[in-house]
């Protein structure tokens, strides 16, 4: 064991226990002396314009200020992450899948504590991947969230086998939609959707672009109504962002919101929606989103 690894190390033992002390009892001790796994949260939404990368993008920005965060696009070949981040990477799962570059590799740097895998634009073959390619991205995945706090996952839209296993394997995921009646649809069928993949899943709703605290409450309470009806139980609300033009002034800037405009109102409902996830990803026990999606995927060396 080198210095440099033997710093790491001892540098991710410390975090962890600091982590175990802020949770009290809640840390095994294994956590503790072990090598920590990052702590991944999913944000996903039923249906494309929810507002689901713009949330993880800034999302992905405030974790950074508490410990060092991989965005992980798993909008698999019409990503647009790096769009919010300002920059083009030059590899991305594409490669990887393909074996031409390693995990390391197709992480991009955005800044500060904040790195991005990219998912690639515009190539087909990458929305229905074999199971020995979604082998490949949980092994890389493995691979390298032992270096990381935390991991944002930002999902595809949509109920496809691949965007819900991305959902079921991470720690916790957000489920994000908008007063729009084709939002909450869709949100509600994504919802059913996961809880059919992992029961014990506790989904976590957002309400975008809302125009009022109380146009939130109505979106939440008909959610409830129908999820508790047919599905009989109900995800559970922890905020809402109001509709802000500030925010598509940020999308063209390409940066998160609540860096090119911090006291926006929307920022500020992003900046008490980060508080939360970090409570929350705190109580949560990190099985390793690489590690857990490996145990999702059914694949076999053989037939690769």
């Amino acid at each position: 064991m080198n210095w440099e690894h033997a710093r790491r190390l001892l540098h991710l033992r410390k975090s962890e226990a600091a982590k175990a002390d802020r949770m009290g009892d809640l840390a095994p001790v294994g956590e503790v002396y072990g090598i920590a796994r990052a702590a991944s949260l999913c944000i996903a939404s039923g249906k494309g314009g929810t507002g689901k990368s713009i949330t993880a993008a800034s999302l992905g920005a405030k974790f950074a200020r508490e410990g060092r965060t991989l965005i992980v696009d798993a909008d698999m070949g019409i990503g647009n992450a790096h769009i919010l981040q300002g920059i083009t990477p030059d590899r991305s799962f594409v490669e990887l899948v393909a074996g031409t570059a390693a995990p390391r590799e197709v992480i991009a740097s955005c800044g500060d504590h904040l790195d991005l895998i990219a998912a690639g634009s515009g190539v087909s073959k990458m929305a229905e991947l074999t199971p020995f390619e979604m082998h490949r991205i949980a092994e890389a995945l493995e691979q390298v969230e032992t270096e990381y706090e935390y991991l944002v996952v930002d999902s595809a839209a949509g109920v496809s086998n691949q965007t819900v296993t991305f959902a079921a394997a991470s720690d916790a995921c957000v489920v994000v939609t908008t007063p729009a009646v084709t939002a909450m649809t869709d949100a509600y069928a994504f919802i059913k959707v996961l809880l059919r993949c992992r029961s014990d899943a506790e989904p976590l709703l957002v309400v975008n672009r809302a125009r009022s605290y109380e146009e939130a409450c109505s979106v939440v309470k008909r959610m409830e109504t129908v999820c508790r009806r047919f599905l009989d139980r109900a995800p559970r609300w922890i905020g809402w962002i109001p509709d802000d033009p500030e925010v598509i002034c940020a999308v063209n800037a390409r940066r998160a919101v609540v860096e090119h405009e911090p006291e926006a109102p929307a920022a500020l409902a992003l900046d008490h929606l980060s508080d939360v996830l970090l409570d929350e990803l705190a109580r949560v026990r990190s099985r390793g989103l690489g590690r857990s999606l490996m145990s999702r995927v059914v694949y076999s060396p053989k037939l690769a």
